[in-house]
């Protein structure tokens, strides 16, 4: 009996050891798949080809795909950056970049939605991210539709200037009382007027402010403010009040800006670039 007991515990012992082993090769493969399938933690290359910068004019007729509700097509404008124009009611159309917010790769326009080939994101006909790899929506333009013509028209865009510059544009006067948050030490507020070139003062102190890019050092994403930090949308990359990277995507810290503040004229003067 002893001897039998010897035995089924030899076997017992390999059997574990088995078991563990290939337990270890399977959790290998599960970082290695969510490391480089995902592609969330690998060097990223800045996206490009993103906003258009030339008008178009399209004839609906030219387009069968946008005949029917539901219906998308891609129309690439002059510049070549990749655009879709969806049809998302009888008299209501979207156009959307069809450059992945992930890594810049251009989707494919499959059925009823988006793929994009590189890592898998998911996304629906008016660009809403629906799944596969963790990203931001897509970027949407402006666009008028003229049932008479049957014409849809995206308007030329241009990138926006930043609010109040001084010196050449170098320079972003913030008067302090439009903004109510920065009347209290801790307090955090965007201050460039939604533009493309995206800021926020942060006070620190009674005479005290810190100036920061809200572009992540990651992939160039628009941080968002949340609680008494920031937090990138896109990759889950998160930053203390004063820029400096806290955890989620590895990146470096936010970009600071010279601030200087006037008790006088209560404005902070930030310097740019």
């Amino acid at each position: 009996m002893s001897a039998t007991r010897d035995v089924a515990c030899t076997g017992c012992a390999l059997d574990r050891r088995t078991f563990f082993s290939q337990s270890t090769l399977v959790a290998v493969a599960a970082l290695l798949v969510d490391a480089c399938g995902t592609g969330v933690w690998e060097p990223l290359a800045p996206i490009t080809n993103i906003f258009p910068v030339a008008g178009l004019s399209l004839k609906l007729a030219d387009y069968p795909a946008l005949t029917a509700v539901g219906g998308i097509a891609r129309v690439d404008e002059p510049t070549g950056a990749p655009l879709a124009v969806a049809r998302m009611g009888a008299a209501t159309f979207v156009a959307i970049s069809l450059s992945c917010p992930h890594q810049g790769t251009t989707l494919d326009v499959a059925g009823s939605g988006l793929t994009c080939p590189n890592h898998g994101a998911r996304f629906a006909i008016d660009g809403t991210w629906t799944g596969g790899q963790v990203t931001a929506n897509l970027t949407t333009h402006p666009l008028v539709f003229n049932a008479a013509t049957g014409t849809v028209n995206i308007p030329a865009q241009q990138p926006a200037a930043l609010p109040t510059p001084v010196n050449n544009g170098h320079q972003l006067v913030v008067t302090l009382a439009k903004f109510p948050e920065l009347a209290t030490i801790g307090g955090m507020a965007r201050v460039d007027g939604n533009s493309t070139s995206p800021l926020a003062l942060v006070r620190t102190g009674g005479a005290t402010f810190v100036a920061l890019s809200m572009r992540c050092t990651h992939q160039g994403a628009t941080v968002a403010i949340q609680s008494g930090g920031f937090f990138c949308p896109r990759h889950a990359a998160r930053f203390s009040a004063t820029g400096a990277w806290l955890g989620g995507q590895r990146t470096s810290d936010l970009t600071a800006m010279p601030a200087t503040y006037s008790a006088t004229t209560g404005t902070v003067t930030i310097t740019i670039g």
